[in-house]
């Protein structure tokens, strides 16, 4: 069974999308794990009407990234864990397809395509600005509604998104891209434990902890390997729409440390230029 993992704070109509995009696009068994921070939209109401495979935690007020990852895996009864954003659509079998790699080879930590970071520099430099030049005029017309977020996607990927995904397939499958997407990480039991059985609380910047941890390890010799992304199995990320949202300070605010103050300079700037290839 997937364990997907998802921290929210209000969001509904996109909140909405992304339960319905799990639901069409995942072939395995799974449980959704909702760490709320505070919604007042509806949001929780939404989740806890949807049966016995939501899951939703209610935080007494707004926490930081990874410590919401870490209040999930707490319950989590998956033997696969999917960090996933809530802004995010999720293509036809992606969850099948990441099967089939994940704990091979040592790749027991994987991230998908999106319009952040495809199999290509070149694709993603083209993919980003069209999703740009959509998002932002329909955002600005049409705020964060339904018939938006629906009519963003149309425009950036036609009428048949599962055919946009299946292209995507076609042409990279399997294929590994050292990187990540922040929006969708996923590993299985072996790498949690691997990475120290869960996100570290310090870090805000919890992905890009994720992958110098991965990178690091893998350097060591663990049976690990540097945190990649598949190229054919591709996910949407809004991207930013939640930044509109009017957030409460993190309630955890005090422990959170920026990653340079963890990292040395120099596994910084070795870890961080492989990200930009």
């Amino acid at each position: 069974m997937i364990s997907i993992i998802t921290a929210i704070f209000n969001q509904l109509p996109m909140n909405r999308m992304f339960y319905d995009s799990i639901v069409k696009n995942t072939d395995s068994e799974f449980e959704l794990i909702i760490v709320d921070n505070g919604s007042t939209d509806g949001s929780i109401e939404f989740f806890k009407s949807l049966g016995n495979n939501v899951r939703v935690i209610e935080n007494d007020g707004n926490y930081s990234y990874p410590y919401c990852q870490n209040e999930g895996i707490k319950v989590a009864r998956g033997d696969v864990f999917a960090f996933l954003n809530n802004d995010i659509l999720l293509s036809p079998h992606w969850d099948s397809r990441l099967l089939q790699i994940l704990g091979k080879d040592g790749y027991h930590i994987l991230s998908l395509a999106s319009n952040d970071r495809m199999a290509t520099k070149e694709e993603t430099t083209k993919l980003s600005r069209h999703w740009k030049h959509v998002k932002y005029p329909l955002q600005f017309l049409l705020g964060q509604r339904s018939i938006s977020l629906k009519l963003m996607t149309k425009l950036c990927y036609g009428r048949n998104w599962a055919k946009f995904c299946e292209d995507v397939w076609n042409r990279h499958g399997l294929n590994l891209r050292i990187g990540f997407s922040g929006s969708a990480i996923i590993m299985d039991k072996q790498g949690l434990e691997i990475v120290g059985g869960e996100w570290d609380p310090r870090i805000y910047a919890a992905d890009f902890d994720m992958f110098f941890q991965t990178m690091k390890l893998s350097k060591e010799g663990k049976d690990i390997k540097p945190l990649s992304i598949v190229g054919g199995i591709f996910h949407h990320h809004f991207r930013r729409l939640t930044f509109h949202e009017k957030f409460p300070p993190f309630k955890d605010n005090d422990t959170l440390i920026n990653i340079n103050q963890k990292w040395p300079e120099e596994e910084l700037n070795e870890y961080s230029a492989l990200i930009k290839r």
